[in-house]
C-alpha cells in the first residue's frame, strides 16, 4: 500500500495535479457554470491541492476544503494558504474509505485518489454520504482500461505506486458507482467539454452523481 506520509515527507515533492495539472481548475469552473456555483467545495485526497488553491483564489465566495491522508502535505497546504491570505481555504487530515467529516458539502470532488484506495465501493458510499441534498459528487476511478494502460506504460516506482490497480484489487466500473450511490451518473468530461484534452481517455473515467 502506498506510504503517502513517506512520499510527502520530502521538501521537494512536486505541487502538481496528477491528472490534468492546473487545467483541472478551469474545468471545475466550467462545471460551476453549468451546474451552479457551490457554497462549499471539498476535495478528497487533495494532495498538494492545486485545484483547491486555484478555486479559493478565484472564488473568495466559496469555502474550499481539502482532505488528505498525509499530515505532512496537509500541514504544508495550511501554511501556504495562511501565507497567501486565503481565509476561505481549509485543510484537515482524513482518508478513504472511512471519510470522517461531520458535515456535508455542495460539491465533493475526488479525482486521482481511488487508484490508491483498497475499498473503492465503501469509499464511494462515504463520499456520496458527504454530499448535501441537491449537490454533486465528481468522481474519477480506476477501471479495466486503467489496469491495462498502466501495465503497459508504467515502470519502476510508478508501478509500485499503482499496485492496487495493477493487481486488479480496486478495479470498478460506472455500474458500481451507480450501485454504491443509488443514483444515475453523467460523464464529467463530456459535461465540461473536455473530451479532447490530452489527459482524458478510457483509462481516466470521471463521472458526476447528483444527490
Amino acid at each position: 500500500m502506498m506510504d503517502w506520509e513517506r512520499f510527502y515527507d520530502r521538501a521537494n515533492y512536486d505541487r502538481c495535479a496528477y491528472i490534468g495539472g492546473e487545467r483541472m481548475a478551469d474545468l471545475v469552473e466550467r462545471f460551476f457554470d453549468r451546474e451552479g456555483t457551490p457554497r462549499e467545495f471539498a476535495s478528497v485526497g487533495c494532495g498538494p491541492a492545486v485545484v483547491p488553491f486555484l478555486l479559493a483564489e478565484r472564488h473568495p465566495e466559496i469555502e474550499v476544503f481539502g482532505f488528505d491522508i498525509s499530515e505532512t502535505v496537509v500541514r504544508d497546504n495550511a501554511e501556504k494558504a495562511a501565507k497567501e491570505g486565503l481565509d476561505n481555504l481549509h485543510f484537515a487530515v482524513d482518508s478513504l474509505p472511512e471519510l470522517d467529516r461531520n458535515r456535508k458539502f455542495d460539491v465533493v470532488y475526488c479525482v486521482a485518489t481511488l487508484y490508491f484506495v483498497e475499498q473503492p465501493r465503501r469509499a464511494i458510499e462515504n463520499l456520496y454520504a458527504h454530499v448535501r441534498a441537491g449537490g454533486c459528487l465528481v468522481l474519477n476511478y480506476p477501471n479495466q482500461t486503467s489496469k491495462a494502460t498502466f501495465d503497459r506504460e508504467f515502470e519502476g516506482r510508478k508501478r509500485e505506486s499503482f499496485e492496487l490497480v495493477l493487481s486488479g484489487a480496486n478495479i470498478i466500473s460506472e455500474e458500481v458507482v451507480r450501485e454504491a450511490t443509488g443514483a444515475d451518473t453523467r460523464n464529467y468530461w463530456e459535461l465540461v467539454d473536455a473530451k479532447d484534452e490530452a489527459f482524458v481517455d478510457a483509462a481516466t473515467p470521471c463521472v458526476v452523481v447528483r444527490k
